[in-house]
């Protein structure tokens, strides 16, 4: 009796000839501050308006309460690319301010003089500010997908390649199978943001350890990488 013969969903797939790594700055985490701003933007161009033709007082307290929104959104844009926070630095501050607030929040009326009359700051911006500020972030974010096609690292099951410049400058690495790959994730904001961690490659014909900052998805880039490394196909890669 003949087989019957398998279709072209039943073929098994072959495994990938290379995988390719791409690495990205501290600044692609201001994105969510241009999310922000082009919302606010929004809002001040449709919204606000006929607010403020009603109410112009309700419009004044929305306007600035939006500000602040945004300067807090920025501020914690700024925070992240300019320091590490590992997990446990991070729920140690955490706590920290908890701690803090609720003490100020116990005490201020128990004791004379603990009251500084906080309040929120009245911080506004104009239409304006809040459209080129969100235009600029995502044109910078162009030049970094732009300069991440062209400066990245491609690893082979026989070899390591960094392509880089327009030029096209290029370094190979050889028995890629004994290179040693490793992982990093040093920062839990950057990770929950982007995914991204840091990956280390030492390749064993080069006595220097290569960083890949910010590689997107830096988990499943990893695996693929073991993955790749885990057999020998029958050729070299040709670039």
């Amino acid at each position: 009796m003949e087989e019957p013969t398998k279709t072209k969903e039943e073929i098994p797939k072959t495994k990938k000839d290379y995988i390719i790594v791409r690495a990205y700055p501290e600044t692609l985490f201001f994105y969510p501050s241009m999310i922000v701003a082009f919302i606010i933007f929004l809002l001040e161009l449709l919204v606000l308006p006929g607010i403020e033709s009603a109410d112009p007082v309700q419009a004044e307290v929305l306007r600035s309460g939006l500000g602040t929104f945004f300067f807090a959104v920025f501020a914690f844009n700024f925070i992240i690319v300019a320091f590490d926070f590992g997990l446990g630095k991070t729920a140690l501050i955490a706590f920290g301010v908890i701690i803090l607030v609720l003490v100020y929040l116990l005490l201020k009326d128990q004791i004379p003089g603990l009251d500084l009359g906080l309040e929120w700051p009245a911080i506004t911006a104009s239409m304006e500010f809040y459209f080129f500020f969100a235009a600029l972030v995502f044109i910078h974010l162009i030049f970094i997908y732009i300069y991440s096609r062209i400066d990245y690292w491609l690893i082979s099951p026989t070899e390591i390649y960094h392509h880089r410049g327009i030029l096209g400058d290029e370094r190979r690495f050889g028995n890629a199978q004994h290179a040693h790959i490793e992982k990093t994730t040093p920062d839990i904001f950057e990770k929950m943001l982007f995914l991204s961690g840091d990956l280390f490659i030492k390749p064993e014909t080069d006595p220097h350890i290569y960083r890949i900052p910010n590689v997107f998805r830096v988990n499943k880039k990893e695996k693929e990488i073991r993955n790749i490394l885990s057999y020998v196909p029958d050729k070299r890669l040709e670039i």
